[in-house]
C-alpha cells in the first residue's frame, strides 16, 4: 500500500510540473513537427488553453490521467476568471478534504469549476480519489461523459431514447455511456480510427484530448453553448409554461407564460433576443406551446434571452430534508434529490419569490416540485410548517378562540395575528401565558404558513429593552455618541447613549452610524443601558395589496392582504382620517370597499394616504333568497344566464349602493346586485335596486360627511351603513341646535326614514343627549 501511494504521489508531482509550464504567444513544440494533431495543439497552446510539458515539448502521445482530462474539460465552459476565483473559494474546503495536497495545489481551482459546472459530481470525485483514480489513465468512453457535461449537453444526452452508433466496436461501449459518445459523434467531436473503431477502453493521449477539446470549443462557439451558472448571475427573470406565442409588429414576438407559482405573464421578444433550446441557439420556431421557458431580463425589464426547458413534470411528496440549495422529496417511497438555485421559483404559503423564502427552521411537511426536461427544478410549492416574524407587541385582545394581537415590525408596519388556544407561549424562555402586561415588549413569532397571520407560537422577551420611533438626531464622532428618538405614539423624545460596538442597519443593510438617515423610523435595542442595535427603515413606507375587510369602530381597522398572502392591519382614527383617493380622485373612507386594490402610505407609524382602485363586478343577478346565520349571510342569486348560485357573504364584506355603505343585513329578495367574486369568496356587493320600507335606526356616529350629505353610523347590532341625510331634519333630545356638521364620532343617534332600494334615506336625525 505504501509503495502504491508513493508511486501515485510521484506521478502527481510530474503532472504538476507539466501543467504549470506557461505557454507563450505563437507557440510551437519541437515534438509536434509533422504530428497529425500539430495544428490543434499549437492553436490551443497559443490561446493559453493547453500547456506543454516543457517550454519546447508537448509530449503528445502520453496518456492523460482522469484529473488532467477533467480539468482540460473545464476550459471549455467559458467561466470567467473572476467567477473562477469565487468558485475556487466556495469549494476550497471540500476539495482539500477530497484531494491530496499534491493534486490540489495545481488542480484545485479548475477542479472547483468542474464541480460547479457539473462536469463531475462531488460523489464521483470522492470515489475517484479514494481509488486513486484521479492519477490513473482515463478511458475514451469516460472522457466522453465529462466532455459532454462540459459542453452543457448532458440533458440532451439523457433525453435520447435512441442513439444508434456506427462504430465497428459500438457494442463494446458501456450502455450508460453510449448516449454521450453518440452526442459527440453526431456533432463531429469524436470519430473512429482508420478501422472505424472508437476504442472505448483505450487510454486517451494528450494529443487526442487537445483535438477533441478544440472541436468541442469550436462547436460551442457556433451553437452558443456556455455554462450559465445561476449563483453567479444577477439578472432578473420570469418563467412559466408557454401558453401562447403571437407575432407582433416590427418583428416582435409576444410570449405568454403560465406558472403554477407566479401566475400569467406576457413578454415581448424583439428580433434580436437569443433563444436557446437544449442550451443551443435556436429560432422563434422553437417557442412551442406547452414547454417551459425562462426569459432573462435586462435592468430595464426587456427580454434578453430565452432558455427553453421542455415539458414540466410535477412531483408531490413529503419533505424529507431541505436546505437553501437542495430538497429531498419522498414520493411513494422513492426519494428524489433536487437542486434549488436562483432560477427556481418558490412558494411558501401565500408568498412567492426565490430560495430566500426558504426558512430552514420552518418544518415544511409537503412539497410539489416542477421539474423541466433538462432536469432543472423550475418551481417548488412548500406547505406546512411556519415562518418567523418579530417586532414589538402593541396590543393583546382576548377572543373566544384565543387572543388577537398586534405587532409593530421593525419597519413600523403593524400586523394583526391570531394566537389560538393551545399555541405555544414562552416568556423569557419559560412556558407561560400572554397578557396586556407584555405590551411594548419584544416578541418572536412563528407564523403558520398555511393560515395567514395565525401563530404557532410566540416568545416574549421582557428583559431586553426596546424603543421604536423616529430618529430625530444623533452624534457619530464623539467618545460617547448619542441618538434622539421621538417615541412612537408620543410627542416626547428621549436621548440615549450608543455603545461603541453598536450595530446599525438601514433598510436591512448594515451601515456606519454616520450614514444613518435622520427622520427614518427605527427600532432600538439596549444592552447594559446603552443602545446596542439600531434597525432603521425609511420614514415613509408603502404597503400594496387588496382590502380584505374594514371594521368600523374606535379605532377603525383596515385589513389589507398583500401579494405575499399576509394580512397587514392599519388602525384609522375617524376623527383624523388620512387622505383617501379612489380611482385617482379624492374620496372618503366610506367610499372604499373590500376587494379594492390599495396602496397604504405610512409616515412615521401613522397612515398618511390610502389610494384605492375599484374592481369591476364579475357576477350580476337578482337575489332570490336570503338566509342569516352565525357565519354571515347566505344569498341565492339568479344570474343573468338564468342559473342560480348560492354565496355566503362574511362579515366585513363591503355592501354599497350608489357608492355608499349599507348594511349586509339589509339585503333582501329582488335586490339586483353586481358582485366581485374571487373563487367562492364574495369580495364586495353593489346593490342596484330593491323595494323599501319605513324604519327607525339606532346607533353611533362614525363619520359625518358634509360634502356628500351622508352619515356613517354603526347600528346597535354592530352593522355599519351610510345614511343619506341630504333632506333630513336634525334635532336633539336636549333641545340644543344640531346639524350634520356638528355631529361627531361617538354621538348616539336615532335615524328615521325609509329604504330607497337598499339605501336608507333619512327624514329625521335625532341626537341622543
Amino acid at each position: 500500500m505504501k509503495g502504491k501511494r508513493f508511486a501515485a504521489w510521484l506521478l502527481t508531482v510530474v503532472m504538476a510540473i507539466s501543467l504549470l509550464t506557461v505557454s507563450a504567444a505563437a507557440v510551437t513544440f519541437s515534438d509536434m513537427t509533422n504530428h497529425w494533431a500539430k495544428t490543434d495543439v499549437e492553436y490551443l497552446a497559443t490561446q493559453g488553453v493547453v500547456n506543454g510539458t516543457s517550454d519546447t515539448t508537448f509530449t503528445p502521445d502520453r496518456a492523460m490521467t482522469a484529473c488532467e482530462a477533467v480539468i482540460f474539460c473545464s476550459r471549455a465552459t467559458g467561466v470567467s476568471v473572476a467567477d473562477k476565483t469565487k468558485i475556487a473559494e466556495k469549494w476550497a474546503d471540500t476539495l482539500k478534504e477530497i484531494m491530496p495536497e499534491s493534486l490540489y495545489s495545481w488542480a484545485g481551482t479548475e477542479m472547483a469549476v468542474c464541480l460547479e459546472t457539473g462536469i463531475i459530481s462531488e460523489t464521483e470525485l470522492r470515489s475517484l480519489a479514494q481509488a486513486d483514480g484521479l492519477v490513473k489513465a482515463i478511458s475514451r468512453e469516460n472522457l466522453a461523459m465529462y466532455l459532454v457535461r462540459a459542453m452543457q449537453l448532458e440533458p440532451l444526452a439523457k433525453s435520447l431514447s435512441s442513439y444508434p452508433l456506427s462504430f465497428a466496436d459500438a457494442s463494446s461501449i458501456s450502455a450508460a455511456l453510449q448516449p454521450y459518445v453518440y452526442v459527440l459523434n453526431s456533432y463531429g467531436i469524436v470519430e473512429g480510427d482508420q478501422y472505424n473503431k472508437f476504442l472505448p477502453n483505450r487510454s486517451l493521449t494528450r494529443a487526442e484530448m487537445a483535438v477533441m477539446l478544440r472541436r468541442a470549443m469550436d462547436f460551442m462557439d457556433e451553437a452558443g453553448l456556455y455554462a450559465e451558472l445561476p449563483a453567479y448571475t444577477d439578472y432578473k427573470w420570469v418563467g412559466g409554461t408557454i401558453a401562447a406565442v403571437t407575432s407582433g409588429g416590427s418583428g416582435t414576438t409576444l410570449v405568454t407564460l403560465n406558472s403554477e407559482i407566479t401566475g400569467t405573464t406576457s413578454i415581448s421578444l424583439s428580433d434580436d433576443v437569443k433563444i436557446y433550446e437544449n442550451n443551443m441557439l435556436s429560432t422563434t420556431s422553437a417557442l412551442r406551446v406547452g414547454q417551459y421557458a425562462r426569459i432573462n431580463l435586462s435592468k430595464t425589464g426587456a427580454a434578453q434571452s430565452v432558455r427553453l426547458g421542455g415539458t414540466l413534470t410535477s412531483y408531490s411528496g413529503t419533505v424529507n430534508s431541505i436546505t437553501k440549495d437542495r430538497v429531498n422529496l419522498v414520493e411513494n417511497g422513492t426519494t428524489r434529490s433536487l437542486a434549488i438555485d436562483r432560477f427556481t421559483a418558490v412558494q411558501v404559503g401565500g408568498a412567492t419569490g426565490g430560495p430566500e423564502l426558504i426558512d430552514l427552521q420552518a418544518g415544511y411537511t409537503t412539497a410539489v416540485c416542477y421539474v423541466d426536461a433538462m432536469g432543472h427544478l423550475a418551481g417548488i410549492k412548500l406547505s406546512g410548517g411556519s415562518h418567523s416574524a418579530e417586532g414589538i407587541l402593541v396590543s393583546v385582545v382576548e377572543t373566544a378562540s384565543g387572543q388577537s394581537i398586534q405587532v409593530s415590525a421593525f419597519n413600523g408596519e403593524t400586523q394583526r395575528y391570531t394566537l389560538p388556544l393551545g399555541a405555544g407561549v414562552t416568556v423569557n424562555g419559560v412556558a407561560g401565558s400572554l397578557s396586556t402586561a407584555h405590551e411594548g415588549k419584544y416578541v418572536s413569532l412563528r407564523v403558520n404558513n398555511d393560515s395567514a397571520n395565525q401563530l404557532v407560537s410566540i416568545a416574549v422577551d421582557t428583559v431586553t429593552q426596546y424603543v421604536q420611533g423616529v430618529v430625530k438626531n444623533y452624534t457619530y464622532a464623539k467618545d460617547v455618541n448619542t441618538i434622539t428618538i421621538g417615541k412612537a405614539g408620543s410627542s416626547s423624545s428621549e436621548t440615549y447613549n450608543i455603545a461603541a460596538d453598536a450595530v446599525v442597519r438601514y433598510n436591512g443593510e448594515e451601515i456606519a452610524l454616520r450614514s444613518l438617515e435622520k427622520s427614518s423610523y427605527a427600532t432600538v435595542r439596549f444592552s447594559g443601558g446603552r443602545v446596542a442595535e439600531i434597525d432603521a427603515w425609511p420614514g415613509s413606507t408603502t404597503t400594496e395589496g387588496v382590502i380584505e375587510s374594514i371594521s368600523y369602530g374606535t379605532p377603525t381597522v383596515l385589513s389589507v392582504r398583500t401579494a405575499a398572502g399576509s394580512v397587514v392591519t392599519f388602525e384609522l382614527d375617524l376623527t383624523d382620517l388620512p387622505t383617501v383617493y379612489r380611482d385617482g380622485k379624492t374620496s372618503s373612507i366610506d367610499k372604499i370597499r373590500s376587494g379594492d386594490s390599495i396602496i397604504v402610505t405610512v409616515r412615521y407609524n401613522e397612515v398618511a394616504t390610502l389610494e384605492t382602485t375599484s374592481q369591476s363586478a364579475n357576477v350580476t343577478g337578482t337575489i332570490t333568497r336570503v338566509v342569516q346565520d352565525a357565519s354571515g349571510v347566505t344569498i341565492d342569486v339568479q344570474l343573468t344566464n338564468g342559473s342560480t348560485t348560492s354565496y355566503t357573504v362574511a362579515e366585513g364584506v363591503s355592501v354599497t349602493q350608489d357608492g355608499s355603505a349599507i348594511s349586509l343585513y339589509s339585503l333582501k329578495p329582488n335586490d339586483k346586485v353586481a358582485m366581485v367574486v374571487s373563487g367562492d369568496e364574495v369580495v364586495s356587493i353593489e346593490v342596484d335596486k330593491s323595494s323599501g320600507s319605513n324604519t327607525q335606526l339606532n346607533g353611533t356616529v362614525l363619520l359625518p360627511n358634509t360634502t356628500d350629505k351622508t352619515l356613517m353610523i354603526q347600528l346597535d347590532s354592530g352593522t355599519v351603513l351610510t345614511v343619506d341625510v341630504s333632506d333630513a331634519n336634525f334635532t336633539s333630545t336636549s333641545g340644543s341646535s344640531v346639524s350634520l356638521g356638528r355631529l361627531a364620532a361617538g354621538d348616539m343617534v336615532q335615524v328615521y326614514g325609509s329604504y330607497s332600494g337598499a339605501k336608507f334615506v333619512a327624514t329625521l336625525v335625532l341626537k341622543i343627549g
